[in-house]
């Protein structure tokens, strides 16, 4: 019981410390009132891990598209085929077919 009651006195002398009590605001006022809180450099991390993950993708993506352009600027029969396939291109004077997927789509 003596050593609950010393505990007790002890808190009582911290808390009534006035060099505590401003630390304890100051705290306070950093971690949840400030302009640049915890929560708010937290989210703003976030968003910039965020942020360079789409740049990574984005910068990939880049990379793919010039070495497709590349290849389709040098190998002319790629060129064509694409032209065939995807823009459904025909020479003049050539009859053309087009077979709907087995799902029922034309591509």
């Amino acid at each position: 019981m003596l050593q609950i009651a010393l505990n007790l006195g002890r808190l009582k002398i911290i808390l009534r410390n006035r060099y505590f009590l401003t630390g304890i605001a100051f705290v306070v006022w950093l971690v949840f009132l400030d302009d640049y809180h915890f929560w708010g450099q937290r989210k703003t991390v976030d968003d910039l891990r965020a942020l360079q993950e789409q740049q990574r993708y984005y910068d990939s993506s880049i990379q793919l598209m010039n070495q497709e352009k590349a290849a389709l600027e040098s190998d002319t029969l790629l060129l064509e085929r694409l032209a065939r396939e995807k823009y459904r291109m025909y020479k003049p004077g050539e009859s053309v077919f087009w077979f709907p997927d087995s799902i029922g789509e034309t591509n």
